[in-house]
């Protein structure tokens, strides 16, 4: 049995986290979120797979258009394999009665506590969605299981963080089941947790804090053998690079070093937040809107943030503020055998502080 693995689609999400150009490229990300999970169902008819496992959040919450729903389950539905849809904390709303009739087309498989399985030959499928996931439910359909046939489970929730308010289960306990595969959802980074355990992480990525790879799992299983890789998928990537500057480099060095930290190709694909740090000389000024507008032709998405400092002369402060307690902190500060930048920081603003008290007098 071949199989494809995936969740977390958030088809319809708000991307707050952005500040695009303008609405229009706004509405272009949304709709090649869209577009790359229609490629991964054109992937899956190609690649002929046997079922497609969709663990959750499908769709962001119920502000989406109903015919925009009805024409995400006319692609499901006129798929050659089967589709077990799992049903998360972001769109819950489609286990409302309006939505029944979708969730039962001929090759698509929801799961309520009445029904939680699919038995499908030598395959069972089942899946508990996050709001009917308790322990016992859990233990329950793992004791009930036919050791002849192969188990499948869909699961979408949190099993690494116990604070997570859609926390599950731990992965020991899921480990010890007798499941052959746990297709997880929840969290949008993919990982394998064990050999059998994976969450698939989101098709595209939604801001910065999503900077790893993202994809789907596929997969075969085959008496009781499982065989899944990860396959990178998405369209684009959000990317951080960071620049060092130093206190002899001029507003026009910077610009330089901006437009030369990324390679052409990637410069017009991905989305890049640019991050300046080091130390600037005193008469040089960093204006992050100014930069990102004279760059926003030859990126596809860019955003900058100044992270640096005023270059000061330690030394010659210290001379000029001699047996004061300017010099004393200054070596206090140069005692500290590991800085750090949040070290540097309060010293300067503590210098700051202090020189203005001085020059008063």
């Amino acid at each position: 049995m071949r199989f494809i693995h995936t969740a977390d689609l958030h088809l319809n999400v708000s991307l707050s986290h952005a500040s695009f150009k303008n609405a229009r490229a706004h509405d272009n990300r949304l709709y090649e979120i869209k577009d790359t999970f229609f490629k991964l169902l054109e992937h899956a008819e190609n690649a002929q797979v046997d079922m497609l496992f969709i663990a959750g959040d499908l769709f962001d919450d119920p502000s989406i258009k109903l015919h925009e729903i009805e024409s995400v389950f006319d692609r499901l539905k006129n798929l050659s394999c089967e589709v077990f849809l799992l049903i998360g904390n972001h769109d819950v709303f489609l286990q409302e009665k309006a939505y029944q009739s979708l969730l039962n087309a001929k090759n698509i498989h929801s799961f309520t506590k009445d029904n939680p399985s699919y038995d499908m030959g030598d395959t069972v499928v089942h899946g508990i969605n996050t709001d009917h996931y308790d322990p016992s439910f859990f233990h329950a359909l793992d004791q009930s299981l036919d050791p002849t046939k192969q188990h499948i489970l869909l699961l979408h929730g949190d099993v690494i963080n116990k604070q997570d308010d859609h926390f599950l289960s731990d992965i020991n306990t899921l480990s010890d089941s007798k499941f052959d595969y746990i297709a997880l959802g929840h969290i949008h980074k993919h990982a394998f947790l064990k050999d059998h355990i994976a969450y698939s992480g989101n098709l595209e990525p939604l801001d910065f804090t999503e900077t790893e790879s993202r994809g789907f799992i596929e997969g075969t299983l085959k008496d009781h053998h499982l065989s899944a890789r990860f396959v990178p998928f998405q369209k684009r990537r959000f990317i951080t690079t960071k620049i060092t500057i130093n206190e002899n480099d001029s507003e026009d060095d910077i610009r330089q070093k901006i437009a030369e930290c990324v390679s052409e190709d990637e410069k017009t694909n991905h989305f890049h937040r640019i991050e300046i740090h080091g130390d600037r000389g005193e008469m040089v000024e960093i204006h992050p809107s100014k930069l990102m507008q004279y760059f926003q032709d030859s990126f596809y998405y860019i955003e900058i943030k100044d992270k640096t400092q005023i270059a000061i002369n330690l030394d010659a402060l210290k001379d000029t503020y001699k047996d004061t307690i300017i010099s004393a902190l200054i070596e206090q500060y140069e005692s500290i055998k590991s800085a750090t930048d949040e070290d540097y920081t309060a010293m300067l603003e503590a210098l700051k502080a202090l020189m203005e008290t001085e020059d008063k007098r």
